[in-house]
């Protein structure tokens, strides 16, 4: 064994196993606790990214609804020059039924759904060397 590599106190003395074990068990009480805000962070920076987007379709939902009521009454008039009312208000609200749904999958679509993946990582990284080098097990 090395000189260096001799582990002391802060008095100067060679350490116990007690105290070595004690800043083990301290040691890995922070690793822990940072790989469990390793995910949390993660997360928040998805929930940011996504309500970002949310904010920004719910103004251009705000402006299309403004839209929409104006659009409607034209559509609805200029159908009603050729059938009844009540039919083209019908077929107007077919029309915008049919394209909402379409808007509402593009927008869906824009979403980004995913989990943690760097947190997911780097659990299955530290797995897999706890599993090699404490447990001396080989990754098979």
């Amino acid at each position: 064994m090395l000189e260096s590599d001799r582990v002391t106190t802060p008095s100067g003395g060679p350490a116990s196993y007690r105290s070595l074990l004690g800043d083990i068990r301290e040691k890995v009480r922070v690793y822990v606790a940072k790989q469990f805000l390793l995910p949390r962070q993660e997360i928040t920076e998805i929930i940011r990214a996504n309500l970002r987007a949310a904010m920004w379709l719910g103004v251009a939902l705000i402006f299309f609804f403004l839209f929409l009521v104006a659009f409607v009454v034209l559509v609805i008039g200029l159908i009603a020059i050729w059938l009844p009312l009540w039919a083209a208000a019908l077929i107007a609200m077919g029309i915008f039924l049919v394209l909402g749904a379409i808007i509402g999958i593009v927008g869906y679509r824009k979403l980004e759904l995913r989990g943690p993946e760097r947190s997911i990582r780097s659990f299955k990284e530290t797995m897999t060397w706890v599993r090699a080098t404490l447990l001396g097990r080989s990754e098979s």
